[in-house]
C-alpha cells in the first residue's frame, strides 16, 4: 500500500502528541497527588467520589452537632450539680431551724440565709450557656424562664418557658435531646396521691395536723385544700383550686378522722377561730424554700414548727430525687453521644480511606508508568526522525 509522505508526518506527530499527553497527565497526577483531576478521567469513580464526599460532609456536621450537644448538656449538668449541693445546704438550714433553742437573732440569721439560698436557686434555674441561651426555658431560650413575684410577705416563682426539648441530629438515624424544660426539672410534682400538709404560720391555736393520705381511691380527688376553723369546734374544708367548700360546718373533735374527697387526716389539740391547715401535693422546690423561710421567721409553737419542718425535709428529698433523675438522664445521653462520636469518627476514617483509593495517586505506580511513557516517547521521536530523514534519492546513488 502506498503511504504518502504527508500521512507519514501526520501519524508520527499524532503518536508523539499522544505520548506527550499521557506524560502530561502522569506528571499532573504526581504533582497534585490525585489520580482524578477531571471527571472525564474516570466518570464512574468521579461519581462515587462525589457521593463519598457528601457522606463525609454529613458525618463532619454530625460531629459538630455532637460538640454543641456535649457543651449544652455539660452546662446543664454543672448547673444541676450546684442545685444538688444547694439542696443539701438548705436541708442543713432546715435541721438547724428545728432547734428550739435558737433565739430571735439566730432565727433571723437563718431566715436571711434561706432567702439568699432562694435567690441562688433562682439564679441557677436561669442559667445560660456560652451563647447566652437559657438552659431551662424549653424552645423559648431567649427569655428568662423563672421570675420571682413578691406578694406581701410571700415570694413565689412563675415559669415563663415552655415544655419544648431541642434535639440535634448526631447520625443519619439518631437524634439526641440537649436540654430539659425548667418545669420538668424544678416544678414537676410526684404522684398526686403523695399528699403534704402544712400548718399556716399565722395560726394562733395549738392544733397539729397529722399526715394526710388517700384512703378511698374510688372517691379520691387530688387538689389543694384548706381546713378552715370558723370556730374553735367547727371547721369547713375549702377547695382552693375551685374556690368552693367541699365540707361546711363540720364538728371538730380532737384526733378524730377528717374525711373528704377520698382524703383522710386528723388534727389534735385546740385550734383557734381562723386557724387554717392546708393539704396539697408536694411543693416544688421554690415553694418548699419559701415555706421554710416563713416557718423559721413565723411565730409558730414547737409542734407546728416541727410539722412544717418535717414537710420541708420530705419535699427537699423529693426535689433532690428529681434533680438526680434529670442528672442521670443527662449522663445517659452524654454516654450515648460519646459512643456515637466514636462511631462517626470511624465512619469518617473509613470514608477517607475509600476516597483515597479512588482519588489519590499511587506514586510508585505513577512514576513507573511515567518512566515507561517517557521511554516510549523517546522511541517514537527517534523513529519519526529516522523516517523523516529517509528519501528515495538515498536509494538512487
Amino acid at each position: 500500500m502506498r503511504v504518502s509522505t504527508l500521512r507519514i508526518y501526520q501519524q508520527g506527530l499524532e503518536a508523539i502528541q499522544q505520548q506527550q499527553q499521557k506524560i502530561s497527565i502522569l506528571q499532573n497526577q504526581i504533582s497534585t497527588g490525585q489520580r482524578l483531576n477531571n471527571p472525564s478521567d474516570d466518570p464512574s469513580a468521579a461519581s462515587r467520589i462525589l457521593e463519598l464526599e457528601q457522606i463525609m460532609a454529613l458525618d463532619h456536621q454530625y460531629q459538630d452537632n455532637i460538640g454543641v450537644a456535649i457543651n449544652r448538656l455539660t452546662f446543664e449538668e454543672t448547673a444541676l450539680d450546684q442545685v444538688g449541693t444547694l439542696i443539701f445546704r438548705i436541708k442543713e438550714l432546715t435541721i438547724q431551724g428545728s432547734n428550739g433553742s435558737l433565739n430571735d437573732d439566730g432565727l433571723r440569721a437563718l431566715s436571711a440565709e434561706v432567702e439568699e439560698r432562694f435567690q441562688e436557686l433562682l439564679s441557677l434555674a436561669n442559667s445560660q450557656d456560652e451563647n447566652g441561651d437559657f438552659l431551662f426555658a424549653g424552645y423559648n431560650s431567649s427569655s428568662q424562664p423563672f421570675i420571682a413575684v413578691q406578694s406581701g410577705n410571700t415570694t413565689s416563682v412563675t415559669y415563663n418557658g415552655d415544655q419544648g426539648q431541642r434535639s440535634l441530629q448526631i447520625s443519619e438515624s439518631r437524634q439526641i435531646t440537649v436540654d430539659n424544660p425548667g418545669s420538668e426539672v424544678f416544678l414537676q410534682l410526684p404522684e398526686p396521691t403523695n399528699l403534704n400538709q402544712t400548718t399556716l404560720t399565722a395560726n394562733t391555736g395549738n392544733g397539729l395536723m397529722s399526715a394526710a393520705s388517700m384512703f378511698d381511691a374510688a372517691t379520691f380527688v387530688p387538689g389543694n385544700y384548706e381546713i378552715r376553723f370558723t370556730a374553735a369546734n367547727t371547721y369547713d374544708v375549702y377547695d382552693v383550686t375551685n374556690a368552693v367548700n367541699v365540707v361546711t360546718g363540720a364538728a371538730y373533735v380532737s384526733s378524730a378522722n377528717i374525711d373528704f374527697n377520698g382524703i383522710r387526716t386528723s388534727i389534735t389539740g385546740v385550734p383557734a377561730t381562723g386557724d387554717v391547715f392546708s393539704i396539697s401535693s408536694p411543693q416544688n422546690i421554690f415553694e418548699t424554700i419559701e415555706t421554710l423561710r416563713q416557718t423559721i421567721s413565723g411565730s409558730l409553737n414547737s409542734s407546728q414548727r416541727s410539722a412544717n419542718i418535717n414537710r420541708v425535709l420530705s419535699d427537699l428529698d423529693i426535689s433532690f430525687g428529681r434533680i438526680l433523675d434529670v442528672r442521670t438522664s443527662i449522663g445517659g445521653r452524654l454516654n450515648a453521644i460519646d459512643s456515637q462520636q466514636d462511631s462517626n469518627e470511624a465512619n469518617i476514617i473509613a470514608t477517607q480511606k475509600t476516597l483515597s483509593t479512588l482519588r489519590d495517586t499511587d506514586i510508585v505506580e505513577a512514576i513507573s508508568q511515567l518512566t515507561l511513557e517517557q521511554t516510549t516517547l523517546e522511541a517514537a521521536q527517534a523513529t519519526f526522525a529516522s523516517i523523516t530523514r529517509s528519501s528515495l534519492f538515498d536509494f538512487l546513488r
